[in-house]
């Protein structure tokens, strides 16, 4: 049932409550239900075998450039954020979502001393932890699970189960940039077939994202506002310009293409047998292919189409050996510790994603000239990063671990032209997977143990048993699918103008006629299908419907939907709620926005979402349900959305409403997401 805030002017003032902290004692949280850990086979090492010793030491020494640049710049630090806000802000930025009541709780409730470093610690090894990171790096590889020429999901398997190993971050990058096969027997292989027929533009990709430099200008002509010239361009593309992504060099292509000019097969069988094989003409390999500079060049320093050499850009210079692996030097020049560039571009992109500004700016776009807010602070940072081993969760344990980190936030907004001197992180709005991940979490129990719907990998998915098949065997699959597309063909042409009458008749609720119509499709269908045909598509939806039902009792009831950003397609449906609250369309590097709409405000008024919330097997219909009183019912309201006990003035402005009954209830949660408090990680 829908509801209407009964009381505008109460709601109104709950809306218009700012940040509000109460000092309560805060935390050790103990393991709840609301956290997953890896399966027993790929669980990654505890950060905690690294002493916490060498952790607090490093973290002690960030705090200590910080602190000289207060004095330098006589600016007063931020007091140090309560365990309230510390709580909610640290399950934000490490796992991607707010705490779960039990979670949050036990925090609260804990009196260990070193009960932020422990929460610190075990949200690090957590599930969670996997999903939110590889949000942030679907968003830097623009990873989309509807890649055109390959099968997407082992490339997204890859990134995760890279994450979830903790893998150092320079094998992550190499192992992108030599990787070479199908996806199917190299996940990796998704990170070239990603621009499958745009090397250049796939290098300035590359560069952008591991190197922080934009070089896109310098492919029509030499860098307007840097030091790059056109043809420093076509040197560094040269080492990966070698690696192609279209291969039909299988026997199976070849006598399909004999068969093809000896018109020996029917158009369409022909047709389905190219659309079968497809998978198998996609896979990364090296090619000795060398790179030429444009007709067009117009600079004395070369002529046009003449040869190009792989040469680096900045850094240390390499020499390609003949014969070696033009990507293997390119990929061991640029993850280097020699290569400081590499290295601060990572060390730079955690300082923001923890802080909210990066040392340098903008993350993806050095410039020569171009210093860090505290030079001595990111050459600290850079060795850290160099002597953990390119850790990012010991890199990222450090961060959390400091006290700049756990200070209160400024909420004044930081001017792009002018430095900031971090008197604590700047206020930043949720990302769309923070909210929806948030949300979420409100409605399932162990939220991040909940995968998506198992998929077949597209229509590529059979690929690896194919390579195996002889042409013969295609062929009887290539004749059958056409018979089948044929049929469908046939029926939609016959049905065309029925679909058209049914639609309107469910609009208006015309069931008589919505039976009718649906009787003559099933006719027309039976008389193209025929018996068998017709048993077969029911088999098909049986399954399918098979395959969406929810079996693990702990879901049961709830949406198949409902589960983590990172288990929905990527990006999510045009219209999705993601979508509608700036998610990436994966397009362009960190494309994501966030930006308050019209659309967004709707559906948090009024969205299908808050009905999920009242699902009486939702986490928070059980929580209220197991409250002792309408106190106790106010607390698990506060603590399930803004991580926090209500004030003495929440309380008179709410208790009321809570005591009402469950109308009451939800006006209170209504008017609690639709906060600035729930919106933005403070």
């Amino acid at each position: 049932m829908r509801f209407t805030p009964k009381c505008p002017c109460v709601l109104s003032c709950i809306l218009s409550i700012g940040v509000l902290a109460s000092a309560a004692s805060a935390v050790s949280p103990e393991k709840s239900d609301g956290e997953a850990t890896a399966k027993a086979d790929s669980t990654p090492k505890s950060v905690s075998e690294l002493p916490l010793e060498r952790i607090t030491a490093a973290a002690g020494k960030v705090d200590e450039f910080i602190e000289a640049g207060y004095a330098k710049h006589d600016i007063k630090p931020n007091p140090l954020a309560s365990d309230e806000v510390f709580l909610r802000r640290v399950y934000l930025d490490i796992i991607g979502r707010i705490p779960s009541l039990d979670e949050a709780t036990a925090f609260l409730n804990s009196k260990d001393s070193s009960r932020r470093s422990k929460l610190i610690d075990q949200l690090l090894d957590s599930e969670g932890y996997v999903s939110h990171h590889f949000n942030y790096w679907a968003d830097l590889l623009r990873i989309q699970t509807r890649m055109r020429y390959a099968p997407a999901r082992p490339y997204i398997d890859f990134v995760k189960q890279s994450l979830r190993d903790n893998k150092p971050y320079d094998q992550f990058v190499r192992e992108l940039i030599t990787a070479e096969g199908y996806t199917w027997d190299n996940g990796a292989a998704g990170y070239y077939l990603r621009d499958t027929g745009m090397p250049l533009d796939h290098m300035s990709n590359t560069i952008q994202v591991f190197l922080g430099t934009q070089l896109v200008c310098a492919q029509c002509h030499n860098h307007p506002y840097d030091t790059w010239t056109q043809k420093q361009y076509y040197q560094l593309a040269a080492f990966s310009y070698g690696v192609q992504t279209r291969d039909r060099s299988l026997p199976q292509f070849r006598e399909l293409q004999r068969m093809r000019r000896a018109g020996e097969m029917e158009r369409r069988t022909l047709q389905m047998a190219n659309r079968i094989l497809r998978p198998l003409a996609y896979r990364a390999h090296e090619t000795d292919r060398s790179l030429r500079l444009p007709q067009d060049y117009q600079y004395k320093d070369a002529k046009p189409r003449s040869p190009i050499d792989p040469k680096t850009i900045f850094g240390e210079d390499v020499e390609v050996p003949e014969g070696a692996s033009r990507k293997e030097i390119y990929a061991g020049w640029m993850t280097s510790p020699k290569n400081p560039r590499f290295t601060t571009v990572i060390a730079n992109r955690l300082w923001k994603r923890a802080m909210g500004v990066g040392l340098i700016e903008p993350v993806d776009d050095f410039k020569g000239g171009v210093d860090s807010m505290n030079t001595p602070l990111m050459s600290f940072l850079v060795k850290q990063m160099v002597d953990l081993k390119y850790d990012l969760k010991q890199f990222q344990r450090v961060l959390f671990n400091t006290k700049t980190y756990q200070r209160e936030v400024s909420r004044d907004e930081v001017a792009e032209d002018q430095p900031y001197h971090f008197p604590g992180p700047v206020l930043r709005r949720m990302s769309a997977e923070q909210i929806w991940d948030s949300i979420v979490t409100i409605v399932i129990p162990q939220v991040d143990q909940r995968k998506g719907l198992t998929r077949k990998y597209n229509r590529y998915a059979n690929g690896k048993q194919l390579v195996a098949k002889d042409l013969k065997e295609i062929l009887v699959m290539a004749k059958q699918q056409a018979e089948i597309f044929t049929k469908q063909y046939k029926f939609r042409e016959m049905t065309g103008d029925l679909q058209r009458k049914l639609r309107v008749a469910s609009r208006t609720n015309d069931r008589d006629k919505v039976n009718e119509l649906r009787a003559k499709m099933t006719d027309i269908r039976r008389e193209i299908y025929g018996k068998e045909g017709e048993m077969r598509m029911q088999r098909q939806m049986a399954q399918y419907r098979e395959q969406r039902r929810e079996t693990d009792p702990r879901w049961v009831g709830f949406s198949r939907e409902l589960v983590r950003a990172s288990e929905i397609d990527s990006p999510a449906r045009p219209g999705h709620f993601l979508r509608q609250f700036g998610q990436s369309d994966r397009e362009t590097i960190e494309n994501a926005n966030t930006e308050a709409t019209v659309p967004q405000m709707l559906t948090l008024l009024n969205g299908p979402m808050f009905y999920q919330m009242q699902n009486r097997n939702s986490v928070l219909a059980k929580n209220l349900a197991k409250a002792a009183d309408a106190e106790e019912r106010l607390d698990v309201l506060f603590i399930s959305t803004l991580g926090r006990r209500p004030t003495e003035r929440e309380k008179m402005l709410t208790l009321a409403e809570v005591e009402s009954g469950p109308k009451g209830m939800m006006d209170v949660l209504w008017a609690l997401l639709n906060t600035r408090q729930f919106m933005f990680v403070q």
